[in-house]
């Protein structure tokens, strides 16, 4: 994914969060894309500032699950594109 900028988180600290509901929304020069939760619980901690650059990797927050609900495995956020910016050359439709 390379570098993204945190545009704005839509939780707040200490707030409940519920599965597939969006936790920060990030974007790189083509596409804004929306981390997701994989279970319920709430968010303890965010890491950065809106507008600030991150990469690949980089722990965006800390999310305090439910143990019922926790995420098995590796999976840890879902990522959905929710806004194209800028069309990739050779992508025109």
């Amino acid at each position: 994914m390379g570098n993204v900028e945190i545009i704005e988180y839509a939780v707040k600290e200490n707030e409940r969060i519920k599965s597939d509901q969006t936790i920060v929304l990030v974007e790189n020069w083509w596409v804004r894309m929306a981390l997701k939760a994989v279970g319920s619980g709430y968010i303890s901690k965010v890491f950065f500032e809106p507008r600030t650059y991150v990469r690949e990797g980089d722990p965006l927050a800390i999310m305090v699950c439910d143990p019922e609900d926790a995420p098995h495995g590796e999976v840890t956020c879902a990522l959905e594109i929710v806004e194209t910016i800028r069309q990739k050359p050779g992508r025109e439709k």
